[in-house]
């Protein structure tokens, strides 16, 4: 049985809309902001990344 895939979809059941709801960007956008911000951060360094997970639950909450 073959899979259709979506638009923006690489991955085989898992379909894109065309048009991305507002929510579902501002949760992309907040995720993609808290991964470049733990890549500054030193493994050894928690309180940066703390600020990290911080900025990103504010944002969730946006």
């Amino acid at each position: 049985m073959a899979m259709a895939l979506g638009p923006f979809s690489s991955t085989p059941g898992i379909a894109s809309s065309m048009t991305a709801s507002q929510p579902h960007e501002q949760t992309w956008d907040a995720v993609e902001t808290y991964f470049e911000c733990i890549t500054t951060c030193s493994l050894d360094d928690g309180e940066c990344i703390t600020r990290c997970v911080e900025q990103l639950r504010d944002s969730d909450e946006d």
